[in-house]
């Protein structure tokens, strides 16, 4: 198999027509089919079943397109690598979930743009699985997630802990309570987030492991969407509700008792081989300056 044979299998798995794949890479649909027939030579099994009205990538497929698209990403990658070296002294790689650079680095990302022009920046954004992954393929070389991974030979480092609040709209009726018990929130219009471990088993404690919110979103943006529209109330991090509440467009409701939701931290991994790169000590000195790392803890594989 050759990397051209890759391509035309991932779009076409993708989108699922040969037409629409000849004309995404700019061929004729002869070559797109005499590049999966060849593929599929190689692997020793079809890859997709077709018939006049539709194409279906089969189990086959299924399992080659995640290896596919890893080697596709890794080659596109090491291109990158190899111009940045012509023009840059360093090329610094950084990874991390979009809640993330949203609400904390963006502005670290900014800076230091500005401040190093000799180093060529790439970011990736998914979430924490796709981080270790990245760190591990090298595709970047400095990850940031919510969940800890434990991987030899890379440091961990909490850099950031960040509380969960209970936010509305001014006008909510559960503002008027002054305070809410966490056991009141299946009362109420509640908009729930899965922040993870542990605040999933915190949830669970205090509304029941069979508690079925009436509305369940996987992003802070959209969450705070629906609050400010009088929607409902949520529990988010404060980092991604503190502008709305300065700026009063959201209120955050106390938390009555002792049942406080559990603290999210935010870990940095970067493998101990690269932590002495130039690129990448200067962003760590870089974030410090922001106020974070706070907390001298450093974790290390095993």
């Amino acid at each position: 198999m050759d990397i051209e044979q890759l391509q035309a299998f991932v779009v076409l798995a993708h989108n699922k027509s040969f037409s629409k794949t000849a004309e995404s890479l700019h061929l004729v649909q002869s070559t797109v089919t005499a590049r999966i027939q060849s593929l599929e030579r190689s692997v020793g099994r079809p890859l997709f079943t077709r018939n006049n009205r539709k194409v279906e990538i089969t189990p086959a497929g299924l399992s080659l397109l995640p290896y596919a698209e890893r080697i596709l990403m890794l080659r596109q990658e090491s291109l990158q690598k190899l111009k940045a070296m012509e023009t840059y002294s360093e090329r610094l790689a950084i990874g991390s979930l979009d809640s993330i650079w949203k609400y904390m680095l963006s502005p670290v990302l900014k800076d230091f743009y500005v401040q190093y022009p000799h180093v060529a920046l790439s970011t990736k954004t998914g979430h924490s699985a796709d981080m270790i992954q990245y760190l591990m393929d090298g595709v970047i070389q400095v990850g940031f997630v919510f969940l800890q991974p434990h991987l030899p030979g890379y440091e961990v480092t909490p850099f950031y802990e960040d509380e969960i609040i209970l936010v509305a709209h001014p006008d909510h009726p559960a503002v008027e309570l002054g305070g809410v018990y966490p056991e009141q929130l299946s009362e109420l219009s509640f908009i729930y987030i899965n922040w993870g471990s542990p605040f999933q088993e915190w949830m669970e404690e205090i509304l029941s492991p069979n508690y079925l919110p009436r509305i369940q979103v996987d992003q802070a943006s959209l969450a705070l969407s629906l609050v400010s529209e009088q929607l409902g109330i949520s529990l988010v991090t404060k980092s991604c509700a503190e502008h709305r509440v300065r700026a009063r467009e959201l209120v955050e409701i106390p938390l009555l008792g002792s049942k406080k939701p559990p603290k999210r931290t935010a870990y940095a991994v970067v493998h101990r081989e690269k932590r002495e790169s130039p690129a990448v000590e200067s962003w760590f000195s870089h974030m410090k300056s922001y106020g974070f790392f706070n907390q001298d803890i450093v974790t290390k594989g095993e």
